[in-house]
């Protein structure tokens, strides 16, 4: 178990990110460990059901638990996470820690004989959440372009998993998914207001440190498992009746190293991600093409994809403008408004990641998965990013080669 501490004494309670991290040898790990994480969020063998767990954080002074299930490019992670108040901030400066960390250890460390019932109640959750995936068309369009870049990777399955799949998970299913979870690399950051917390590192290797079976380090997995991939584009279409369509666009980025991380923000951020942007300025505001187009940098798997929700008949004109706006980038066609522009929003979202104890754990939870490094701060990632050029953007750009077009809707009369 390795234990992390970020402290900003501008908070005043603390957040705890216990994470199992592995790597997918099975997609069914999407399947199974969604209805798991179900359960172990609502029940233990000390507290049976989400109404106890309840009543207990109440009594912790509202503190907060949940598990979250999700994806570091081709890792899957089970994070279980729970937030209260700095003693500082209580009544008689009463002492919350040995209870939240006993509560957090039952919770994981303990977990209820499921019945058939509830397994089933869980069962049925996951499957509403496979099922609605469509009603959402953009998040819909996005996750298919995701899926097809991905193909046979563990990023491409949907993070709840398979209906078929989920449909036979049983009891002797989740325990043996159980047992696999807690073999897995366990990583723990502790953010928020640790004053008076100087040692809660070792007040939690008391509590939690016979529990911690894995050998492995994060730091020795393989979050990225991409195959080269073919040089042509393929196209695919999803009908549905509808007059507006969905249009995504899956863009590989090759030979990228790990140091580019921030140029391609900044070309992600040039290209779609501000109103500022190429995408924003030429497809909705020049041409009026979509109502709303933008686009997403992955840095665990080196992709981009584009989506924009438009008009059935503006299908191929779309596509158009937007490679036109991908090939300037690459040509160098970026004003200094436009540089600028995009630089300034990274680095206020960077400095807004200051503002939240869980952006801060996330944030180093990802750099210590990426760049193998649990030193890096916000003034770091802001001071290589300030140092992005012109010339780096142009360089990585030419980087990018579009590999997928996906459209969702009435694609029939486009």
């Amino acid at each position: 178990m390795r234990i992390y501490k970020i402290n900003n004494n501008k908070f005043k309670s603390i957040f705890i990110s216990y994470n199992f991290t592995m790597e997918v040898n099975d997609k069914s790990i999407f399947s199974n460990n969604a209805v798991l994480g179900a359960l172990m969020a609502k029940s233990s063998k000390k507290y049976q059901s989400q109404k106890e767990i309840e009543k207990y954080l109440n009594s912790l002074y509202g503190a907060s638990y949940d598990v979250n299930v999700e994806k570091y490019g081709d890792l899957y992670n089970l994070e279980f996470k729970i937030e209260y108040i700095n003693r500082a901030f209580l009544p008689n400066k009463e002492e919350l820690l040995d209870n939240i960390l006993k509560f957090l250890k039952e919770m994981i460390y303990n977990p209820s004989d499921w019945t058939n019932e509830n397994i089933e109640r869980e069962k049925s959750f996951i499957l509403e959440r496979i099922n609605e995936r469509k009603d959402e068309k953009l998040k819909y369009g996005v996750q298919r372009a995701e899926e097809l870049l991905c193909k046979d990777e563990p990023f491409g399955v949907f993070l709840y998993g398979q209906k078929e799949v989920v449909e036979n998970v049983n009891k002797a299913i989740l325990k043996k998914a159980y047992n696999e979870l807690i073999k897995s690399c366990t990583t723990v950051i502790i953010s928020g207001n640790l004053e008076g917390y100087e040692n809660i590192e070792e007040k939690f290797k008391q509590v939690f440190g016979e529990c911690d079976f894995s050998s492995k380090e994060i730091t020795d997995l393989i979050y990225n498992t991409t195959k080269p991939k073919s040089s042509t584009i393929e196209e695919v279409s999803e009908y549905q009746d509808t007059t507006q369509s969905v249009l995504s666009l899956g863009l590989r980025i090759n030979n990228a190293s790990i140091e580019d991380f921030y140029a391609l923000n900044l070309y992600n951020a040039i290209l779609g991600t501000t109103p500022s942007s190429k995408l924003f300025q030429n497809v909705r505001e020049k041409e009026s093409l979509a109502y709303t187009v933008r686009s997403r940098y992955y840095r665990f798997k080196d992709i981009i994809v584009i989506f924009a929700g438009i008009n059935k008949e503006n299908y191929n004109k779309a596509v158009e403008v937007i490679k036109e706006q991908i090939e300037a980038i690459k040509n160098g066609d970026i004003t200094s408004d436009e540089f600028k522009s995009a630089k300034d929003s990274l680095m206020a979202d960077l400095l807004e990641w200051k503002d939240s104890k869980v952006a801060m754990a996330k944030m180093k939870f990802a750099n210590i998965i990426a760049f193998k490094d649990a030193n890096i701060t916000v003034e770091d990632m802001r001071d290589k990013m300030s140092k992005v050029t012109l010339e780096d953007v142009i360089r990585v750009a030419k980087l990018v080669s579009i590999e997928k077009i996906f459209v969702l809707g009435g694609i029939d009369n486009a």
